[in-house]
């Protein structure tokens, strides 16, 4: 499991971190207008992904991970229902409305779609390392379109069109290879309550969406674009810690569903929170080593003002919680309680928005950061309560790690704020 929590990891910041990559080539040769248009359809594609399969990803990883061939059977069922509800909203959007943003968000969305659903299939299957040369290789092959568009002169439309064409090549390569494959058929089975199961699921992405992006449009309306880059740099720094968390949250439930008594029986959940709690104070050094280092020599950042520790501190502590979270809400994954996830999501990014409105009015991007952490501090008792009515036996000591967290992570913080 150790090597499938790496690869998960690297395959996630790969993945996720391939923006950063991208951004300074974008740049110089999109004009502000068109850069604003490519962001915003590389966020709302991210949006639409669940919605277009109906959250078949995680329907085909809930049940596959416990059974192979019927996490094949679901995959056709669901490549089908992508293709289906896809094509009558791109063909609604093409030929009824003229947004071409909005179009170009949609078939990149579909792309993605098809390619998640392929790619879930792998993690059931626990092959982490073809996971992984998918998600390089559709980064590397993008990154070379960009460069390709820069020194063409491509306009933006265009760029965007190969770049679907890209992840649709990936995607229809892996789904002929999965599809190719014999696996024995598997008996019938209730469709009906596996496919509720993936939709009811969907505002749970939605609403992690909110409490992940949220902030910055808040911040950016109260205080303005300097508060937002100030924000942004410190989250990024902070987002270190999500890369394990990727790690927790992709390579640990086909395992616990497979091996579920095991799991309990060994308690792996509680070495896991142990090693994780650990780690992240060895990792958080590190963070604010690179940080004092970049200061008083590579000036990469470009910014460093007296409240960026402080911002660092608070916000990797918000996602510190967050990848404790995830070792209770597997527990409601395996269980197939997939309201009571989207319910406890919902009412955390409302509690979200709200103190940030409030707390960024008053305290400016510190307040954004408490926010951030006091909605994650509810995020984790509320699906811990949740957790612990359907399985009261668990363990994981959960007071005992957050109390050395972040006791040792303030005095770090507090010293690295005194010495940079």
């Amino acid at each position: 499991m150790k090597k499938q929590f790496l690869l998960y990891s690297i395959s996630t910041a790969i993945n996720k971190g391939a923006v950063l990559l991208y951004f300074p080539i974008l740049t110089q040769f999109l004009t502000l207008e068109e850069f604003g248009k490519w962001s915003l359809v590389i966020v709302v594609s991210s949006l639409l992904i669940p919605i277009l399969s109906l959250n078949g990803s995680a329907a085909i990883l809930r049940e596959g991970s416990q059974e192979i061939s019927l996490g094949y059977s679901l995959l056709k069922k669901y490549l089908l229902i992508s293709l289906l509800v896809s094509g009558l909203i791109i063909l609604a959007v093409y030929f009824y409305f003229n947004t071409n943003w909005f179009f170009y968000s949609l078939i990149i969305a579909f792309s993605e779609a098809l390619l998640l659903l392929g790619v879930t299939m792998l993690r059931a299957e626990e092959k982490a390392f073809p996971y992984f040369l998918i998600f390089l290789f559709k980064t590397f092959f993008i990154f070379l379109l960009i460069i390709y568009a820069k020194f063409q002169g491509m306009p933006l439309e265009q760029l965007l069109l190969y770049h679907f064409f890209i992840v649709g090549f990936f995607a229809f390569m892996l789904t002929i290879y999965l599809l190719s494959k014999k696996v024995s058929k598997h008996h019938s089975y209730l469709f009906g309550s596996i496919l509720l199961f993936g939709i009811l699921l969907i505002p749970h992405g939605i609403s992690q969406w909110i409490m992940s992006s949220s902030d910055r449009i808040i911040i950016e309306y109260i205080l303005g674009s300097k508060e937002v880059g100030i924000y942004s740099l410190a989250y990024n720094l902070g987002m270190v810690l999500m890369l394990v968390n990727s790690g927790i949250a992709l390579a640990i439930p086909p395992y616990m569903i497979k091996n579920i008594q095991n799991w309990k029986e060994n308690h792996f959940d509680v070495k896991i929170s142990n090693i994780y709690t650990y780690f992240s104070i060895v990792l958080f050094v590190i963070v604010l080593l690179l940080y004092v280092l970049d200061k008083n020599y590579t000036h990469i950042l470009g910014y460093y003002g007296q409240e960026m520790i402080p911002l660092i501190l608070i916000i990797y502590l918000s996602i510190y919680f967050l990848g404790i979270y995830y070792l209770f809400a597997n527990y409601l994954f395996y269980h197939k309680k997939a309201y009571i996830i989207s319910q406890v999501t919902l009412y955390a990014s409302i509690l979200n928005i709200v103190l940030t409105i409030v707390l960024t009015y008053f305290l400016g991007v510190l307040g954004a950061a408490i926010a951030t952490l006091f909605a994650y501090i509810y995020y984790l008792y509320a699906i811990r309560k949740q957790t612990l009515s359907i399985e009261p036996l668990l363990q994981i000591p959960l007071i005992k790690n957050i109390t050395l967290n972040i006791t040792i992570l303030s005095i770090i913080g507090l010293g690295f704020y005194y010495v940079q």
